[in-house]
């Protein structure tokens, strides 16, 4: 189970940096085409905002994961361990609850006005909005994880941030 758990936080790693990755090389080159060459691309705009929209709703899916939400935790810190775990159980509760809700609303909404296409790319937009309810089965599941946690043995998240960019103290031996 922590292999697959794992493999799933990779994946969703890897995903969001290279939305990431794409939204930074797509607005620099936006940037450049409309003050050096004074070309834009209407089109180009209007992906590289769906591209922000998604890595904003995987992001807070891999969040919940990663345990990166902003909380107050000043009630919590006071209170025994057995409360905190009821209060941690109850705040994983309420996020399945509202993800279920906004999978249904977002399919609702994709049903209504998903076959209309964008103005720009004349993609319809449910692909567009697609990534909605797909984003809240992720959350759905990380919030499963938590609960889990609670009771089992379930690995810690890699965060991948603070290997990619450290640099490696090597000594020479006979420098020191």
């Amino acid at each position: 189970m922590n292999k697959f758990i794992l493999g799933v936080d990779k994946v969703l790693s890897i995903f969001g940096k290279a939305l990431v990755g794409i939204l930074a090389v797509g607005i620099i080159i936006s940037v450049i085409l409309r003050y050096v060459f004074s070309i834009a691309f209407v089109s180009s705009e209007e992906l590289l905002t769906m591209v922000f929209v998604a890595t904003t709703f995987f992001g807070a899916a891999l969040g919940l994961r990663e345990n990166e939400h902003i909380a107050v935790n000043n009630f919590t810190a006071m209170m025994s361990d057995k409360m905190k775990k009821i209060c941690s159980l109850l705040v994983q509760v309420i996020i399945i609850v509202v993800s279920f809700f906004m999978i249904y609303y977002s399919i609702r909404m994709i049903q209504k006005v998903g076959k209309v296409p964008s103005v720009a790319t004349g993609i319809p937009r449910g692909y567009y909005y697609g990534m909605m309810p797909v984003s809240f089965v992720i959350t759905i599941f990380y919030a499963l994880v938590n609960i889990a946690k609670l009771y089992l043995p379930i690995a810690d998240p890699i965060k991948g941030y603070k290997d990619d960019f450290e640099l490696e103290m090597v000594t020479i031996e006979g420098d020191a």
